[in-house]
């Protein structure tokens, strides 16, 4: 699938690559691999999923980056040290931000709260009437070796990117975005 190559084209899209995707077949499983697109492709997650640091992941119409647990930097000499209140025992801080079109970063959340929400009210990020998005669309618990993302949207989904050149197996249900389009996956027999 692309812009202006592959089987199936979207040429009027333009959040899609010239080759953006390939879907193939390997043991009688379906598989989407990113041809190194731009803009990423997309995968519904399955309830669950954990996810490493520096992941991307889409909740409604927007992007977001798990930054993963954020140090403090080291002093500087010269330089004024700068105190804040301790982190409880075993918690760290991390850090959620929703990137832009274009790359660029928009709003951060860090937290040191075990737990961050995502949806239209009353969450960490919040976003009334955003269309696509559940009042708790999903939900981040943070672990020492990233965190799991879990989807509460009541079916309207919660994406995950694929990593470039990775094949992602795919089941019946699962739906994949790429640029402005969403395919879904289905059983034919």
């Amino acid at each position: 699938m692309g812009r202006t190559r592959g089987a199936i084209l979207f040429a009027d899209d333009t959040f899609v690559s010239a080759q953006h995707a390939t879907f193939l077949i390997k043991d009688n499983v379906l598989h989407v691999r990113d041809e190194s697109s731009a803009s990423g492709i997309y995968v519904t997650i399955p309830g669950a999923e954990t996810i490493p640091p520096m992941t991307f992941f889409v909740a409604g119409q927007r992007l977001f980056r798990f930054l993963g647990k954020l140090e403090a930097p080291p002093p500087l000499a010269g330089r004024p040290t700068v105190y804040g209140a301790p982190v409880p025992p075993g918690q760290g801080v991390y850090g959620v931000e929703e990137v832009l079109v274009g790359g660029r970063s928009g709003r951060t959340v860090v937290t040191s709260t075990p737990l961050l929400t995502i949806g239209q009210a009353n969450c960490d990020f919040s976003y009334p009437q955003e269309e696509g998005m559940a009042g708790r669309h999903c939900e981040l618990s943070f672990t020492s070796a990233g965190a799991q993302l879990r989807d509460l949207s009541g079916g309207l989904g919660t994406y995950v990117r694929v990593a470039s050149s990775v094949e992602r197996p795919l089941r019946p249900g699962d739906r994949v975005r790429l640029g402005q389009h969403i395919i879904q996956v289905e059983l034919m027999g």
